[in-house]
């Protein structure tokens, strides 16, 4: 567990984590010192002579040269404050960095996981649901940065509870002996029978945030069929099991992280209770083991919130295990197969033909061959229509001639130029689907989608406006540019939220647009609208218009039937 949180924070954040250590062994080092002074008090206290062997007292006596036992206990009062009033803004300061460096560790986990999840295969997201997306990123990534902090908390309170142990050990073994014993039992006690429980709980929550987020984004896709269809008492009743499936667990959580903190504290009051009675067995005078009393105490008062702080991070670690165990499949499934595709010098001339050779297609784990040995050969400055009912493979042809599926046999040339699983999508190509995506932003920001604030250009904005028709309703707006559209365009129609898709097509002045069923979901007279805006476009750019309504390609150069997994030309 913790060396797979090791391995996902990378070889530079180690490296930065070993370098800690001399920090955290200061820090031990203060607690020590702290200890053997406070022995050294009780020692004068109890009996002044005894200060004739204490080595703190002799390197006082001597370096500051002082004569009196009264002034010499004073000393050591005085080198106590001193430490406590270092020790303090010491242990502020590395609390601080070791809590900046788990925080900057899983912001880089974080990126790094977004960086290859955005970059991974189209076939990725077809496997994966939005609401496994969200959980990735966010409950899983919450819990590796609980795990990396509670492996930080226990390397800093084991190195001080050593270091404690270890003065402890000199000042008595017998007694240390019982403390060690006791708590060593108790750990493993409860790990033992916590380790099952906790990642039951854990794979709990794991679930239920999923489930969580899955109706929650299920809710806002899908509000207007659930409002028509009157389905509020399904959905909420959904969310709310899986709500309340994450609140049990969340409790139950809590419950076995304080646990051990409980158990904790009556363990240690047990070996001090134990060691007591073995000592008063033994006839010892009290103001004789009045030091070793007191390092117990004070062993006792800073060993138990060390401990606790332990088992604390162990059961945090433990509850972590799901999600870091999801994290590094999701690294391993997104990380780059093999050797990295060739680079392009140049792009592949769009005015060349774009060639479908012998192509074949199947989905992972599918028995039916969706296409079977398509060829279609697109000229460039032509529009050409697909056409086919629904579940023919339209869809599929479309992303195999996009580069973002690979063909199982036979290859997609542009110009000669081989496109799927061995070259990104070329920059000249745009893409308008059936519903249009739309950022909760600007219309600004919605046509040129993709372009930081600094290079875009109102001038290009507006003439991809004027060429999707949508400038007039634009201007008529009293912001323009700069009005709000609603998340996915809800203050738009259907018809300009297409028209706006395809402005954002043409702002980056493509050599080919493809539109996938961009008409279907519209009414004739909308259809029609935006049909003629698309018309526009013909003789300047190379078209493909995928539909299943003859109305929308009949006036295409070109028409291919696809259907039964075939692809034939009628036109």
């Amino acid at each position: 567990m913790i060396k797979t949180i090791i391995t996902l924070i990378g070889p530079k954040r180690r490296d930065q984590m070993l370098a800690l250590i001399p920090a955290m062994l200061l820090a031990s080092l203060l607690e020590m010192a702290g200890l053997t002074m406070v022995v050294s008090i009780c020692a004068s206290l109890s009996d002044s002579a005894r200060l004739g062997e204490d080595p703190i007292a002799l390197w006082l006596r001597s370096t500051l040269r002082i004569r009196s036992e009264t002034a010499l206990t004073e000393a050591l009062l005085l080198a106590l404050i001193a430490l406590y009033a270092f020790k303090l803004p010491y242990l502020a300061w590395e609390n601080y960095i070791a809590a900046k460096f788990a925080r900057r560790a899983r912001y880089e986990v974080s990126a790094r996981l977004y960086e290859r999840i955005i970059r991974s295969p189209y076939t990725y997201f077809i496997r994966h649901s939005t609401a496994e997306l969200q959980n990735l990123l966010g409950q899983d990534m919450f819990q590796f940065s609980a795990g990396l902090e509670a492996c930080m908390q226990i390397l800093m309170e084991t190195l001080a509870a050593l270091g404690m142990g270890l003065c402890l050990l000199l000042i008595d073994p017998v007694m240390t002996l019982f403390l060690v014993a006791g708590i060593a039992f108790l750990t493993l006690l409860i790990r033992v029978i916590l380790i099952r429980p906790i990642r039951r709980a854990s794979q709990r929550q794991r679930d239920a945030n999923r489930r969580y987020w899955k109706w929650l984004h299920h809710m806002a896709e899908g509000i207007k069929d659930i409002k028509t269809g009157h389905h509020e008492s399904f959905y909420e009743q959904r969310f709310k099991e899986a709500d309340e499936e994450y609140l049990r667990s969340d409790y139950l959580r809590q419950f076995w992280i304080k646990l051990p903190s409980l158990c904790m504290e009556s363990v240690m009051v047990l070996t001090v209770l134990l060691y007591l009675l073995f000592f008063v067995r033994s006839g010892k005078g009290l103001i004789d083991q009045l030091p070793s009393l007191s390092a117990l105490a004070w062993t006792a008062v800073r060993l138990l919130p060390a401990f606790n702080r332990i088992n604390g991070g162990l059961t945090r670690l433990g509850y972590a295990k799901t999600s870091v165990e999801a994290i590094r499949l999701a690294m391993e499934e997104t990380a780059a197969k093999g050797k990295e595709p060739p680079v392009r010098q140049t792009e592949p001339d769009m005015n060349g033909t774009i060639l479908l050779d012998h192509v074949s297609y199947t989905y992972d784990g599918g028995e039916k061959t969706v296409l079977r040995d398509v060829g279609m050969e697109i000229p460039a400055g032509t529009s050409v229509g697909i056409i086919g009912p629904s579940g023919a493979g339209k869809t599929t042809l479309l992303d195999i001639l996009l580069g973002l599926l690979a063909p199982d046999e036979g290859q997609v040339l542009i110009d000669g130029v081989p496109v799927a699983g061995q070259y990104r999508i070329p920059d000249q190509i745009a893409y308008v689907p059936q519903t249009t995506f739309l950022l909760d932003d600007t219309v600004r920001n919605n046509v040129a989608m993709g372009f930081e604030k600094e290079q875009i250009r109102d001038d290009q904005v507006w003439e991809a406006l004027e060429k999707a028709a949508l400038a007039d309703k634009i201007r008529a707006l009293p912001r323009g540019l700069d009005t709000q559209i609603g998340e996915r365009g809800i203050r738009l129609s259907g018809g300009e939220r297409q028209r706006l898709g395809l402005a954002r097509a043409i702002y980056w002045d493509p050599a080919l647009i493809v539109f996938d069923e961009a008409t279907s979901a519209l009414d004739l007279k909308t259809e029609a609208a935006v049909l003629d805006s698309i018309n526009r476009l013909k003789g300047q750019k190379t078209l493909i218009i995928v539909s299943h309504r003859m109305s929308a390609i009949e006036g295409c150069d070109r028409i291919y039937r696809v259907e039964n997994g075939t692809v034939c030309r009628e036109k």
